[in-house]
């Protein structure tokens, strides 16, 4: 079998590796807009869907041509599809047109790595959303602001483009979160809205930046300012005085979803952003950043939902309905061949894009697993296809969420199959960790989610 072997990447950081640093841009000029805030009218109802999506890492079409750059970028980007960014967008619109969500919470990573370009783009196709009747609202997460890994793709060769800079995203996204909020936190960009009566929207900036461009690769670790915490207790204040529910959004976990998925990916100052959610018994948060689907909880009483990522094998959101006294999260998936189909598209990739995004995906998954033969000095031909195809695999239901669906004796049996006894037979490192990490249930499903809100409520 002949695999392209990528040596020296990790896969858990789960971001493209660029060799490059950022010249320093002048910063332009915010445009001045001004704020109008929701006054809702309305409780919501079970017929008022809401949908989850994160990690979207677009990479605006005007920023890539697929030269030697390009594809170095994609080889390197952790399976995320970066050949049809418009694409994903559009077939979005045309399902949120069909099934008419009344909200889209994006919580954060909208781009590959913090182009302005890239951001100016997915504000049109959010308002694009917005004029079908549903309302956006945004974060950031840690790709997009003073990213000194800006680039635009030419040829062999990276060329240095805008930043995104703090108060560019508030403008480029005033319409989609800024505008409509009744408090704006003054130490980040975070807000909070309220788009229903008995409902506030916490959009939380959990990121690490600077004020002016970025040199080299954005930190990944997030926490919340100790002014911002305050300013989160007043929020819940608020809400407890209506009975509302507060519905926390971030990037960064809150809870832990992953053994080698701690350190930069829960917040720095995690157990007491936790004490302060379970002083004020918020039920659940939602976050990003690790591309994994999966469902954390502190003992039943706070869930953090965090949705596959919206860039890598079938794009997914997460569809949430507030049914009466209970709470429905469940896990689904953008029709992209449905869309190529109705809008006359003739690429066979995206006609198959579910076959075409997954097999990226698990590609990536084997060139990791055959890195780690070699990283960890024990690479055989006799058996290297066997034992990559199996962490491909493995990587796909663990990322997908899918292997919470597997019983454990089916677990059990597929560390029956040659490429796990391999592994466990010559791996002393990494790789027999990681393998034993993502094949065991914890005993609930992370597609979906029910629970009575009685429980956490104000």
């Amino acid at each position: 079998m002949k695999k392209k072997l990528l040596i020296g990447f990790s896969l858990f950081i789960l971001v493209a590796l660029f060799f490059m640093t950022a010249a320093i841009e002048h910063p332009t000029e915010p445009v001045k807009w001004e704020r109008d805030p929701i006054t809702p009218t309305e409780a919501i109802s079970k017929n008022d869907a809401i949908w989850v999506i994160t990690d979207l890492h677009y990479l605006s079409p005007s920023l890539f041509d697929h030269g030697e750059s390009f594809n170095f970028i994609k080889e390197t980007s952790a399976g995320k599809d970066l050949d049809y960014p418009a694409q994903r967008m559009e077939a979005l619109i045309w399902q949120i047109e069909k099934e008419r969500p009344k909200l889209l919470l994006v919580s954060g990573d909208l781009t590959l790595n913090g182009e302005k370009q890239s951001a100016v783009e997915l504000a049109d196709y959010f308002q694009q959303i917005e004029e079908r009747g549903t309302q956006v609202y945004v974060i950031p997460g840690n790709h997009d602001i003073s990213n000194g890994w800006a680039r635009k793709f030419v040829g062999d060769e990276q060329e240095k483009t805008k930043q995104i800079l703090p108060e560019d995203f508030q403008t480029i996204f005033s319409d989609m979160g800024y505008k409509e909020a009744y408090t704006l936190d003054e130490h980040s960009l975070s807000y909070a809205v309220k788009p229903y009566t008995n409902l506030t929207l916490l959009m939380l900036d959990t990121n690490v930046y600077t004020q002016t461009e970025g040199k080299g690769a954005p930190p990944s670790n997030g926490r919340l300012k100790k002014e911002t915490l305050a300013w989160i207790e007043s929020v819940f204040e608020d809400a407890k005085k209506t009975g509302a529910i507060v519905l926390p959004v971030l990037h960064h976990n809150l809870l832990e979803h992953n053994d080698f998925m701690t350190n930069g990916f829960t917040l720095d100052n995690e157990k007491e952003v936790k004490a302060l959610f379970l002083k004020y018994t918020i039920p659940v948060v939602f976050t990003g950043h690790t591309h994994v689907q999966d469902i954390a909880n502190e003992q039943n009483r706070l869930y953090d939902i965090t949705t596959a990522a919206f860039s890598v094998m079938t794009p997914s959101f997460g569809k949430v309905i507030f049914d009466g006294n209970q709470f429905h999260y469940e896990k689904q998936v953008v029709n992209v061949e449905s869309w190529a189909l109705e809008t006359n598209q003739t690429d066979n990739n995206l006609l198959t894009y579910t076959d075409y995004a997954t097999n990226l995906f698990v590609e990536d998954g084997i060139n990791m697993g055959l890195r780690q033969l070699i990283e960890e000095q024990w690479y055989d031909d006799s058996y290297a296809e066997e034992v990559g195809a199996f962490v491909g695999e493995s990587n796909r239901l663990f990322f997908s969420g899918e292997a919470s669906q597997i019983s454990t004796e089916d677990l059990d049996q597929m560390k029956e199959e040659p490429g796990y006894q391999t592994i466990k037979k010559h791996s002393k490192g990494f790789l027999l960790r990681y393998m034993d990490n993502i094949l065991k249930t914890d005993g609930h499903s992370n597609l979906n989610l029910s629970f009575p809100l009685s429980q956490s409520s104000q």
